[in-house]
């Protein structure tokens, strides 16, 4: 069923049959006609960037992580509150703390990925915000589940301990001390006051208003890098400039 947002048409009845549908047109603008990349020219491409910039807008990328993270509600892990609750909760310390609105984002969003690959899912927050954040925080998210693990590690029995440890001599490891610390580890009661998502939600879209890659250390990291040089192929508009002294990191005490 082609959505009610876009206007298709599609390709004959028998190519139908077999599950595809051809667009020749998104919400009134022509699609690119190439059926791979190699065969895209200037004028094909620059339709099909129109309407990439058109569905890929910072609200609408905004509207979509939101939308991840409601699916959170009523999924519990095992304990007294649900994975919605927890993040906001985390993001209500982080907030009430005085950390930045970017680091109160990225608690929002740290357990996003918890239920879809729960070894590893804090890379997965990680990777969505990735290009919005500092490296500080991309790290800080991308480790918070071994840092996590240094607070339940006694509950659970694990054989192997303060796997924290190996990272010590990062300059982010504390960051990620106070995040786990002060925020995630301690997000699990059902009589905090918690904000509502209502809350955030501007935060949220301020944040995936920036940018790409804005920091100065972004292009430190070879993909990073490599992403910054391909970006004119991506969607732009919208987007604005960080002032990076503005963008200051969370009160550590």
């Amino acid at each position: 069923q082609v959505s009610t947002r876009a206007v298709a048409v599609a390709r004959p009845l028998a190519a139908r049959a077999r599950g595809m549908v051809m667009f020749e047109q998104v919400d009134g603008l022509p699609v690119g006609k190439f059926t791979n990349l190699m065969e895209a020219n200037v004028e094909e491409w620059k339709k099909s960037d129109a309407i990439f910039n058109k569905v890929a807008t910072p609200d609408l990328m905004a509207e979509r992580a939101l939308n991840m993270f409601k699916l959170l509600q009523g999924v519990n892990i095992g304990n007294m509150v649900d994975q919605a609750t927890h993040g906001l909760q985390v993001a209500t310390r982080a907030h009430r703390d005085g950390a930045d609105e970017e680091t109160v984002v990225c608690a929002l969003f740290h357990d996003l990925g918890e239920v879809m690959s729960p070894i590893n899912h804090g890379e997965i927050a990680a990777g969505l915000l990735r290009p919005y954040v500092s490296p500080e925080n991309y790290w800080i998210l991308a480790h918070h589940e071994v840092f996590q693990a240094y607070y339940f590690q006694d509950a659970a029995q694990l054989s192997i301990r303060d796997s924290r440890e190996r990272f010590r001599s990062n300059p982010h490891f504390e960051a990620c001390v106070h995040f786990c610390e002060k925020w995630d580890q301690a997000s699990f009661d059902p009589n905090y006051n918690t904000e509502p998502l209502s809350f955030f939600e501007p935060m949220v879209k301020r944040i995936f208003a920036r940018k790409p890659y804005w920091h100065p250390d972004h292009a430190q990291d070879p993909i990073n890098a490599a992403k910054m040089e391909m970006a004119e192929g991506y969607p732009s508009e919208g987007r604005v400039e960080v002032d990076v002294p503005a963008a200051k990191k969370a009160k550590v005490s």
